[in-house]
């Protein structure tokens, strides 16, 4: 298995970073939560309004925190808000850009575990269009990375076949990857490699 691809854009997030939202209206993003904040703005990045590219969201923990506090909530009170219980679920954030965005293209929310972020972009990859990649945490403040990937247009990668004995893509590996301070990046499934 061999596919060659570019990628025009990428960003990295690290907790430390500041989370920027301010070009959505204050009316939209006073009720975002964290994880809803990251995706935001890293699909600003790759994604920006008014563009019709598919998005392959993942995110291993997903709504952690809301979704801790609705359990309390129908502990508690018995029931549940229904803006809460929406905003919960895997393909929420991916859902809120694209309407944000008026982006009418599909898009796709995956959760694998450890291999969340391998297997997200699998996803990814393999798609004949551009695609805008995003993956997001709401720990540590929330991070994650984001690339755009396209037939013909930026920087040039080499796809092929993982190793079944490395690990699967991390966020800290993925990070150094799209800082080119690594030039081939060896996963359990996949590997990337940036070709000159």
């Amino acid at each position: 298995m061999k596919k060659t691809l570019f990628v025009s854009a990428s960003f990295v997030k690290f907790s430390s970073d500041e989370l920027d939202i301010s070009f959505v209206p204050p009316m939209t993003r006073r009720r975002f939560s964290l994880l809803q904040k990251v995706s935001f703005f890293l699909l600003n990045k790759v994604a920006p309004v008014g563009e019709e590219i598919k998005i392959v969201f993942a995110s291993r923990d997903g709504e952690d925190k809301l979704t801790s506090d609705i359990v309390h909530a129908y502990n508690e009170e018995g029931s549940v808000s229904p803006w809460k219980f929406s905003s919960s679920v895997y393909n929420a954030s991916p859902g809120l850009y694209s309407v944000y965005a008026k982006n009418h293209a599909s898009y796709t929310a995956i959760a694998a575990g450890e291999e969340t972020i391998e297997n997200s972009l699998i996803e990814a990859i393999f798609e004949t269009e551009s695609v805008a990649w995003c993956y997001a945490e709401e720990t540590q403040s929330g991070y994650g990375a984001a690339i755009r990937f396209g037939p013909t247009t930026g920087r040039k990668l080499q796809v092929s076949a993982g190793n079944n004995e490395k690990s699967p893509i991390n966020f800290e590996d993925i990070a150094k990857f799209i800082a080119g301070e690594i030039l081939l990046l060896e996963g359990k499934r996949i590997s990337l490699k940036w070709v000159s």
